[in-house]
């Protein structure tokens, strides 16, 4: 009778070990959850938040797969001049993908009658937009369970330049950058973390020339000297791999830099003042060819899975 119980003992662990094979669980370190949860309401609502004693606006799009518990991506996307947070995300289809990944999607509204982001004023000043930044990342991560290892920034244009700014401040923890049609860098980078970067650019893109210029947002340097100053602040080897991805589209890579940053950029030679592989929705100033030769939301996205950092 004895042998019977414990013959019926073993089966049971067992049917209990298939059972669970094949399951999605996973065993989870202490702090990987959110005790009480952080519920979210699903989809795409309007908020406000107080920073630097003024109302600033924001979108936020919380994905269905969100439970409140379970620590979640961060990717906040900055829109172009004059443009605005569903204009960026209807020309990026970023919410389908933050729903894809199971992501938080935050996009931003930046200030005046033509909308505007001020990459200049240091984060020191409250008013500033970098500022501004850093209390909407505080706050996101306050109301929802935030992986902080896996908070991202991404922009277009005049938010292409706040993204790579934000990379040059370094005091807001971002895991990695995308980066479409703005590029920035100055000596003030030389003191920040390394920082993985994924860059896009049209050669025929007269809004903000390839080779730099003045732009509607003041002057801007080259993208090969920017992204090969970045590339070395980040101490890659010296020489970028390059690889032809389709008729009109290069990709550039500098990998196995410091603490595992690495800096890609795809060069679109036909490409103008565009987000490539983007609808013709309205996400600021555009101009030129929209290449649909490559996808740069998918492959901002598969950047960012490549990337983790410390929490702030």
């Amino acid at each position: 009778m004895r042998r019977l119980l414990v013959l019926a003992a073993i089966v049971a662990l067992l049917a209990a070990g298939t059972a669970s094979c094949g399951k999605a669980d996973t065993i989870r370190k202490p702090g990987d959850e959110c005790t009480p949860a952080k519920s979210l309401p699903s989809g795409s609502t309007q908020r406000t938040i107080e920073s630097g004693g003024q109302l600033r606006h924001y979108l936020i799009h919380v994905p269905p797969g969100y439970d409140g518990s379970t620590r979640t991506p961060l990717v906040l996307l900055f829109h172009g001049l004059g443009g605005t947070p569903q204009g960026v995300i209807d020309t990026t289809s970023m919410a389908a993908l933050a729903d894809k990944n199971n992501a938080i999607l935050v996009a931003p509204l930046a200030r005046g009658r033509i909308t505007e982001w001020d990459f200049k004023t240091p984060i020191s000043q409250p008013t500033s937009d970098l500022a501004f930044v850093r209390n909407l990342v505080k706050e996101v991560k306050s109301d929802g369970c935030i992986d902080s290892s896996r908070v991202y920034a991404a922009g277009f244009s005049n938010g292409s330049v706040l993204a790579l700014a934000l990379a040059c401040d370094g005091s807001t923890k971002f895991a990695a950058y995308g980066a479409v049609s703005g590029p920035y860098w100055n000596d003030s980078c030389r003191s920040s973390p390394p920082a993985s970067i994924v860059y896009f650019h049209g050669l025929k893109d007269k809004t903000v020339p390839y080779a730099g210029g003045e732009t509607v947002i003041g002057p801007l340097p080259p993208v090969n000297e920017v992204m090969a100053s970045w590339a070395s602040h980040d101490s890659c080897p010296a020489a970028s791999a390059t690889t032809t991805v389709s008729q009109h589209v290069r990709h550039f890579t500098w990998s196995k830099c410091k603490k595992g940053s690495d800096v890609n950029v795809y060069v679109v030679d036909n490409g103008g003042h565009r987000w490539p592989g983007g609808k013709p929705a309205p996400s600021g100033r555009v101009s030129g060819v929209m290449t649909q030769e490559i996808d740069a939301s998918s492959l901002i996205w598969k950047f960012f899975d490549q990337h983790t950092a410390g929490g702030q």
